[in-house]
């Protein structure tokens, strides 16, 4: 059940033109929306998730989770648990590298690419020794490089990366460096994020469990490492719009205001931020283009987006790198919505737009394969067995998507088959991992310009997955796991008693943040 009461956006000051807009903005740009909610007021004026995507899904939101992470060190601030003055070190004292650590492989000395750099490893100890909670906060550690460690040893790793500059002067998105404050609260508290923060806010605002991936060691990923329904998203976010207050009662009072504060400056950073993400960087949020706005931002466009001076919050789950397109749509077409001066006396008109915007809403979907029907090869190819000639990724990895933690390319396909049944598609796979135990798996698609959904036990996970002829014998299957952010294509080419295999990313990116290389291989017919 929703917090948020729903109402048409004209009761709460806004133009439902303006959302209908956004909507198209983002369809006609292909810009892949997952889900959207619109709070103004307290009240939800627009609500959507893209099918097959649904709001009770845990979708990933990647560095939405900092956001989280830095209202853990809220509390813990509050509670004199820790300062924003403590320094970094003294929670790690007896793991400390030496300054030799700080030098490259070869023995020399790293040299800073931006003026400024210590040129000492005995300067590169000093600016460590100096940053504190608050650097960390605010991405301003002095690494101009983040830690690539992923293993059991990341904070030893994360503590011998050089720090070339003076804390608080040079801005350098990290997320190792807020991993290392959940590292921190670990240390002082014995108490994972999520664990810490249950009682404090998870509780308060009727989140229930929340789901965060952790480190080898451990030590969850503050950075980007949680999964959240749509309908938390929004509950957290209308937190932060309330500075720390909730249903009145000062919860986290006052901590908003400091964390969605710009502390340093991102425009002309080593990164070249520009746009929406050169408007500065506050306590594990971006600063907007408008006055005291500030987000939540994961990648690929999951948004959590505050508006203090319009009381206004927007929700988003997204599946594209063309996040700034995101950020101009929103401003292009929300935006100017909000209070805009409009004759609300043509009730059919008002009635008209209102009921557009819904129909837009509820008709939300990610666009399925069509195709046309291929009875006889579908018929020729149904049923035969086909065995791999090499070495093929098993399902896991196949269909893993953007957002997924810990897959390896442990297990390998060694046939699979296909079965039709007019509507739907069957295919079928039996696999085997490394220690030589088989599996087998039955994953269906829909041939009617629609997605099927359903649970797929080698990855304990729903999925949902399309499917269509693209040609005389090319077969294609489009298919998403629910708790990733991304899906693949695959394509099987039969050509004669042979199969060979394309697979692509849903997503257009230059990969990492949990996707995992394919490893194909064509398939021979042994029997029919």
């Amino acid at each position: 059940m929703s917090y948020f009461k729903e109402m048409l956006p004209e009761t709460q000051g806004i133009d439902s033109r303006g959302i209908t807009n956004f909507l198209n903005v983002m369809d006609k740009k292909g810009l892949e929306l997952h889900r959207l909610m619109i709070i103004r007021h307290g009240v939800c004026v627009a609500r959507a998730s893209c099918a097959p995507y649904r709001e009770e899904d845990l979708h990933p939101v990647y560095s939405f989770t900092k956001s989280l992470t830095s209202t853990a060190i809220g509390f813990a601030v509050q509670e004199g648990i820790l300062s924003l003055d403590d320094p970094m070190v003294d929670f790690f004292s007896g793991e400390l590298p030496g300054p030799e650590e700080f030098l490259l492989s070869d023995g020399s000395l790293p040299r800073a690419s931006y003026p400024g750099g210590a040129r000492t490893t005995e300067e590169m100890e000093r600016n460590r020794a100096q940053v504190t909670i608050h650097h960390l906060l605010s991405m301003s550690c002095g690494q101009e490089t983040e830690i690539e460690d992923q293993g059991k040893n990341w904070i030893r790793s994360f503590l011998a990366q050089p720090f070339f500059y003076r804390p608080g002067t040079f801005f350098k998105y990290n997320t190792a460096g807020t991993n290392m404050l959940c590292a921190i609260l670990k240390k002082k508290t014995g108490q994972d994020l999520t664990r810490f923060l249950k009682p404090r806010l998870f509780d308060h605002l009727g989140m229930g469990d929340v789901f965060c991936y952790a480190m080898p060691d451990a030590t969850q990923r503050g950075g980007s490492g949680m999964k959240l329904t749509l309908e938390n998203m929004a509950r957290f976010t209308y937190f932060m719009l309330n500075d720390g207050y909730w249903e009145g009662k000062p919860i986290l009072p006052g901590w908003y205001s400091r964390m969605g504060r710009k502390q340093i400056e991102t425009a002309g950073d080593s990164e070249g931020h520009i746009e929406d993400w050169a408007c500065g960087y506050g306590y594990q949020c971006w600063m907007g283009k408008e006055p005291r706005s500030f987000r939540a931002d994961g990648a690929f466009g999951q948004f959590g987006l505050v508006y203090p001076d319009l009381d206004l919050i927007i929700i988003m789950n997204s599946g594209t790198e063309q996040t700034q397109s995101i950020m101009d749509a929103v401003g292009e077409c929300i935006l100017p919505a909000v209070d805009r001066e409009e004759d609300l006396s043509d009730k059919e008109k008002l009635h008209k737009n209102q009921h557009i915007l819904t129909s837009g809403l509820k008709s939300l979907r990610l666009p399925a394969l069509k195709g046309c029907a291929n009875p006889v090869q579908e018929d020729g190819y149904g049923g035969s067995t086909y065995r791999a000639e090499g070495r093929c990724s098993g399902i896991k990895t196949l269909i893993g998507g953007a957002g997924l933690e810990g897959i390896e390319d442990d297990s390998f396909l060694e046939e699979m088959s296909f079965s039709f049944s007019g509507s739907r598609m069957d295919w079928k796979g039996r696999e085997r991992d490394r220690e030589g135990r088989e599996s087998t798996w039955t994953l269906t698609a829909s041939l009617e310009n629609d997605y099927f959904r359903g649970f797929l036990e080698a990855t304990d996970s729903e999925y949902a997955a399309t499917a269509r002829w693209r040609s005389l014998h090319a077969l294609e299957m489009e298919i998403r796991r629910m708790d990733a952010m991304s899906g693949v294509r695959i394509i099987f080419r039969f050509e004669g008693d042979r199969i060979r295999i394309e697979a692509d990313e849903t997503l257009m990116t230059d990969g990492g943040l949990g996707m995992v290389k394919k490893s194909l291989a064509p398939f021979v017919r042994s029997q029919k």
